[in-house]
């Protein structure tokens, strides 16, 4: 994607969840309908969070939520990779990018807090 105009954390989500979903649509029947769909849609809930959170006046609220989902989609993945249908090495990216993600997010949730906090 990766949008001169796009906010970094969407674009580096967008970016993931196209990487995510490669994988998603490699696991065997029975967990790509289960566990695989359940990761897709967790991933295009984040990302719909996101984007309201871009253009909404709430977006602390937002934030959290978006933040909770990025904790369940976590353990999402883990899961996958404790049933082995998503390699050690692939959960090892998928980690490090969620960390990366949820660092943005936190940053971008902490500015957005301070400023509320200030207009009280």
């Amino acid at each position: 994607m990766s949008q001169k105009h796009e906010l970094k954390i969407i674009s580096d989500f967008y970016d993931f969840m196209l990487w995510m979903t490669r994988h998603t649509e490699k696991f065997p029947r029975h967990h790509r309908y289960s566990l695989g769909l359940a990761i897709e849609q967790r991933l295009q809930r984040i990302l719909e969070l996101l984007l309201r959170a871009k253009y909404s006046r709430d977006k602390v609220t937002l934030l959290g939520d978006t933040n909770i989902e990025l904790e369940i989609l976590r353990f999402q993945i883990r899961m996958a990779k404790d049933l082995e249908v998503l390699a050690i090495k692939s959960h090892g990216y998928a980690a490090n990018i969620m960390l990366e993600i949820g660092s943005q997010l936190g940053g971008w949730l902490k500015q957005k807090s301070v400023k509320n906090v200030h207009r009280e």
